[in-house]
């Protein structure tokens, strides 16, 4: 799927824009494999404040994530309340995906594959029972600094609804398109900058991008006749 000059311009322009006056967010320069999982599980769904809160929660009533693997699917839901959209499929594929790891390495600390490289890495994420494109990527870019995006469905719609891609645009064209153009260096900043204006009711957005739409059709309108 072809994307044109504009696209890419827009796309920087937001990016510059959203970056402006915000502090520089933060990555942590060690993140535990399995914490990162849990939490990427419980945001794709719902604002990473309330994946937030509800990991708190499941900190403070279970022992340790593998006390959190046995538990029953009722239990968990219980535990973090209902800020999680669809709870009970949330949990279910947490469930899962805590039972592929355990019965692959027989533990939940798996140093065989965070060792394995970005590549098999990636591979060996993605044959796991209940694992989606989001939680895999949001795993690669905090636990192996890969150089990727992961996007939710709301982020995808956002950068369709201000035009920055194209309205039959699926994932994976997405991705591409963002990491193209994208620094390895910059990808967690974009996340982080573009997840929370997609998440605002009024997203930022709308104001960055009509105003350069604004400021093209005053330079129109000024530009002395031939």
């Amino acid at each position: 799927m072809k994307t044109s000059d504009q696209d890419v311009q827009k796309l920087r322009k937001l990016f510059t824009a959203l970056k402006k006056g915000s502090e520089k967010p933060k990555k942590q320069s060690h993140c535990d494999f399995i914490e990162t999982l849990v939490f990427a599980i419980l945001c794709e769904k719902t604002t990473e404040a309330a994946a937030r809160a509800a990991i708190k929660k499941i900190q403070s009533h279970f022992v340790d994530f593998n006390d959190l693997r046995v538990a029953r699917v009722e239990e968990i839901v219980e535990a973090i309340g209902h800020d999680i959209q669809e709870p009970e499929k949330c949990t279910a594929r947490l469930i899962s995906l805590l039972n592929a790891i355990f019965q692959k390495y027989d533990c939940l600390s798996p140093e065989d594959l965070t060792n394995a490289g970005k590549k098999n890495t990636r591979e060996i994420l993605e044959k796991f029972n209940g694992m989606t494109d989001f939680v895999r990527d949001y795993i690669m870019m905090m636990v192996l600094n890969a150089h990727v995006v992961p996007m939710t469905e709301k982020m995808i719609q956002y950068l369709k609804t201000f035009g920055i891609i194209n309205a039959d645009a699926d994932s994976i064209h997405t991705e591409a398109f963002i990491e193209k153009h994208i620094s390895a260096t910059e990808v967690h900043t974009f996340y982080t900058v573009v997840r929370h204006d997609s998440d605002l009711a009024n997203p930022k957005a709308a104001q960055i991008l009509t105003d350069d739409k604004s400021k093209s059709a005053a330079q129109k309108k000024n530009k002395p006749k031939k």
